[in-house]
């Protein structure tokens, strides 16, 4: 199945296909705590950059909710490791 990674609702709660990153209801977390929360959907975080730094990278992102900030820092630390990655990568193979 593939999500439309364009626009993604951090509100506690939230349903639908933009809320793949939402904490479930009733989550009232700081900051650090969302970040600790979401590091169990990692493995999505990961799928995801890869919609961004790929062949068929997405352009545009919106981020909403009272985590949306907490979840731009995030998406660009993973989206800044699969770029390091992939450079490693490539140099790796081209030796």
């Amino acid at each position: 199945m593939l999500r439309d990674y364009s626009r993604i609702d951090t509100t506690p709660g939230a349903v639908g296909e933009n809320a793949m990153f939402s904490p479930p209801a009733g989550f009232d977390g700081d900051t650090k705590a969302y970040w600790a929360w979401l590091k169990g959907n990692e493995q999505e975080l990961r799928f995801m950059a890869h919609s961004f730094t790929g062949p068929y990278r997405c352009l545009t992102l919106t981020v909403v909710g009272p985590y949306a900030e907490a979840f731009q820092k995030a998406f660009a630390k993973v989206c800044d490791q699969r770029e390091r990655d992939i450079a490693a990568f490539k140099r790796a193979n081209t030796k």
